[in-house]
Parts: C-alpha cells; sequence; structure tokens
C-alpha cells in the first residue's frame, strides 16, 4: 500500500526525541533519552523486557507526558501541537486493541470511522489484501489467531494512511512464519517511503530488518547508531571443531592476535581483531598435525555485546557520549 509524501515532507526528520524522562514511585522509568529517526528506515530500538522501551513509545506518541524532555514528529512538537503531530502517524503499544466479537472488517470500518472520512470498503479491502486477511475479513476477532490480531492492528494501523509507522514487539506469540510474513511486511513499507520504529527484545529480529539502532538500558541509551559498527566493536568471533578440544585450546591460546578462547562441549571457541589472523590458527594446527573439521564464524557475535551493554550499562554510556 504506497504512501505519497511531497519533497518537503519526506526531508523532515520523522521522530526527534531530546531529553525524555519519566519517573514511576520515585523510579526512573526514562532517563534521558535522545532519539532521532530518519525518513524511510527501519529503526531499531533494543532492550530487555523492563529497559524503557514502551514507557518511551508512549511518550513519543503522546500517550503519556514526559517529565522532561520534548518531542517532534515530523517537527511538530506533540504537546503543544498534537494533532499536527500525529497526522500520518499509528502505532501499536503492547498488542491491538480489538473488538473480537466483530468482523476483522468491522473491526477496521469503526477505526477509519474514528480517524477518517471517506474510507470506503475499497480502501479496507485494500489494506486486508496487504496484511494477507483479505480472505478472513468476514470472520469474527475471536476466531485469529495471534498472528492473525497482530496483522490486523497492523491494518488498522495502514488505513491512515501514516508515514511513521511504531511498533512495540510486533513479533511476540508469532511462530515463524508469522514473523517471516511480519518481517516482508515492514521491508515493503519501507521500501514505499514508511518510516517504521520497531521495539523488540530479539535482537536477531532487528540484526535482519534494521541498519541502525538504539539500545536501552535501565531507561537510558547505551548505545546508538549503525549495527555495523556495533558488529565492528563486537569482534569476530569463529567456532572450531577438531578431534582434540583440549590440545585446540592450548594451541589457540598460543597464536597471536587470538582472545577469548573457550572450550565449548563439542567445539573451541574464539575472538580476533582481524580476519588476516586466522592464517595464524591454520599455521598452528598444520604444524601440529591436527586436524580442522570446521572453521565458521560464530552466529550473531552482537549478542554477546548487547547482554554486556545491558547488563552493566554506566561504563558503555560514559563511552557512547565522549
Amino acid at each position: 500500500m504506497a504512501t505519497t509524501r511531497s519533497a518537503g515532507e519526506s526531508a523532515v526528520v520523522p521522530i526527534a526525541a531530546t531529553g525524555l524522562t519519566k519517573t514511576y514511585r520515585d523510579r526512573p522509568a526514562v532517563d534521558g533519552i535522545d532519539l532521532t529517526v530518519m525518513p524511510g528506515e527501519i529503526y531499531g530500538f533494543l532492550g530487555p523486557n523492563g529497559a524503557g522501551k514502551t514507557t518511551t513509545m508512549r511518550m513519543l506518541l503522546g500517550l503519556v507526558r514526559p517529565d522532561a524532555g520534548s518531542v517532534r514528529l515530523f517537527g511538530r512538537d506533540v504537546w503543544t501541537d498534537p494533532l499536527a503531530a500525529r497526522a500520518g502517524v499509528a502505532g501499536i503499544i503492547e498488542e491491538p486493541r480489538l473488538y473480537t466479537y466483530l468482523s476483522g472488517r468491522t473491526n477496521l470500518r469503526l477505526l477509519a470511522g474514528y480517524d477518517r472520512e471517506g474510507v470506503g470498503d475499497q480502501e479496507i479491502d485494500e489494506v486486508l489484501e496487504t496484511v494477507e486477511l483479505r480472505d478472513r475479513g468476514g470472520d469474527r476477532v475471536s476466531e485469529y489467531s495471534q498472528g492473525m490480531r497482530q496483522r490486523l492492528g497492523i491494518a488498522g494501523c495502514l488505513v491512515r494512511r501514516p508515514r511513521l509507522l511504531l511498533l512495540d514487539e510486533p513479533a511476540n506469540g508469532l511462530d515463524p512464519g508469522g514473523i517471516r510474513f511480519l518481517r516482508g511486511l515492514l521491508r515493503r513499507l519501507s521500501e514505499q517511503g514508511m518510516t517504521v520504529l520497531l521495539s523488540s527484545h530479539l535482537l536477531a529480529e532487528v540484526q535482519i530488518l534494521c541498519e541502525r539502532a538504539a539500545i536501552v538500558a535501565a531507561g537510558r541509551i547505551v548505545y546508538e547508531g549503525e549495527l555495523d559498527e556495533l558488529r565492528h566493536r563486537a569482534g569476530l568471533r569463529y567456532r572450531l571443531d577438531t578431534p582434540d578440544l583440549g590440545r585446540a585450546a592450548a594451541l589457540l591460546a598460543a597464536v597471536p592476535g587470538l582472545s577469548e578462547v573457550e572450550a565449548g562441549p563439542d567445539y573451541v571457541g574464539f575472538a580476533v581483531s582481524d580476519e588476516d589472523d586466522l592464517l595464524g590458527v591454520t599455521k598452528a594446527f598444520a604444524g601440529a598435525g591436527l586436524l580442522i573439521r570446521s572453521l565458521v564464524p560464530e552466529q550473531l557475535t552482537l549478542e554477546r555485546v548487547f547482554f554486556e551493554l545491558t547488563e552493566d550499562p554506566a561504563p558503555v554510556v560514559e563511552e557512547a557520549r565522549r
């Protein structure tokens, strides 16, 4: 479903938040968050449960007033100019709110009636087609699976023809097929010019969909920037399989350029600062007459960095601010 924007509109930053702070019962849920999301990107907002992601998104949408800070959507202040700021903006916080005793199509008609005049059956059918629910649009929502309800919620957002879409943990409860569909849908929407802010605790999904992301822990951003930069910061990790793991670990510990050598139940893992250091590995094993069955990059090296950042955020925050 294509979105239409003028050149002037596309140049305005969709989300610009500065110093967002929110405290509940003397506990900071969000503590000075700055966030900038550029036009047309799928931007990841990562963090463990309870990190402050949902509260931040509620403030971005103007559903919760911050104790301090400001939010501008497409250059409009959410609190001083709320209607203009939220025009062309849609989102789902936590999960879609639906009338389960009504059909999917009727739910969309009600949402359209609240929000926009002149939305007819053709537009309803278009968004149902976009989320692959056209054949089930006449069924009651109570008969929908979790994944279908998520798709219907997104269809409710698309009725607005938004330029900016905020999704809070949209993959929660989805099976692999539902997650695959969600990925494809968000890519298509981004290619059509829509900006997406994707909140998630699933690192793998953000890696697949996003080029930039912010990682939040204890209400503070501990990293913000390109995922490629974070991967580089994580270093390169490899897994090696060999008949003698104990001997292999000893050999690897002596190879220059290697670090974090650790033996698993059926592999030895290690980190290198440069892929050229792998030549030293093959030389060491050849010299020792030890067979290398396999040598492969470790998947999701970002996972290790993610836990380091979120388990001990304070030192990394200072490093990121320098």
